[in-house]
């Protein structure tokens, strides 16, 4: 056995969230010289009395010409009471870097995370990531939609429109900022009316805005971060910009509608 190899492992699985739980059973393996091997442990997350638990194999193998064992890849699946609608994806290591054990359960969870990356030519670049649960590659994972900085969303920006009471504290504002780039679902104050409120965010970077969610972690609707139109002030709108659309059209002019209804990926 290689001391230094299997230091190396063990500091990857540290790294990459799996904590200490499998150093024995990653040894016990090692020993043994075979030439490839998986391990096998389930995390638990826990938010607000409710508990999420995801089944984690992690791959090893040897190589054809040292006695040196890599950690390549590991395949997350995010348990259900229904084991039809649970959900797996494997996610691939490269010299202990990649996707953590946590960014694996937000994103089989549905939320996005923000990733430095490098490309084929070996260029870095940074981008948010989301599994496009609608369709799967030819080896049965779901396909992975990036949102790069040319893309738009600007986090910092974003989360100013709020009024998030941890913004005022730079300490509290730099938590929170990685915490949503990690994709985790992130506990906020609100201030409403001179009044606190327990609220839920989490980063949607394909709409270019925050998924909003109260104490009882039911949805809530866009509109918060500025005041609503009243509907009298909204009808009137309306008539206005309805009398300048006929107005202009009398005068032959030609007029494109500024409305989108999504973001095309």
């Amino acid at each position: 056995m290689n001391p230094k190899n299997l230091e190396f492992l063990k500091d990857g699985l540290k790294y990459m969230g799996f904590g200490e739980k499998l150093n024995a059973d990653l040894e016990a393996k090692i020993n043994q010289q075979p030439t490839e091997f998986n391990l096998s442990l389930q995390g638990e997350f826990k938010k607000d009395g409710v508990t999420d638990k995801v089944d984690y194999r992690l791959d090893f193998k040897k190589s054809d010409q040292t006695d040196m064992y890599f950690f390549n890849r590991y395949q997350a699946t995010l348990k259900n009471e229904d084991p039809t609608q649970e959900k797996s994806q494997t996610f691939y290591i490269t010299k202990n870097s990649g996707i953590t054990a946590k960014e694996a359960f937000n994103l089989l969870s549905g939320r996005s995370v923000n990733k430095d990356l490098t490309n084929k030519e070996g260029q870095a670049y940074n981008a948010w990531l989301q599994l496009d649960f609608s369709e799967k590659d030819k080896n049965d994972n779901y396909k992975v939609k990036q949102y790069h900085s040319g893309y738009g969303y600007e986090l910092d920006a974003v989360v100013s429109r709020y009024p998030i009471k941890e913004l005022s504290n730079d300490e509290e504002k730099v938590k929170l900022m990685k915490s949503l780039e990690k994709g985790n679902q992130t506990q906020v104050t609100f201030l409403k009316d001179g009044k606190e409120e327990k609220m839920f965010i989490e980063a949607n970077p394909q709409f270019k805005t925050l998924n909003l969610y109260d104490a009882k972690m039911q949805k809530q609707f866009q509109g918060i971060e500025k005041k609503e139109t009243s509907e009298p002030e909204k009808s009137k709108e309306k008539k206005e910009t309805q009398k300048q659309d006929v107005d202009e059209e009398s005068e032959g002019k030609e007029k494109k509608s500024k409305k989108g209804k999504g973001v095309g990926v």
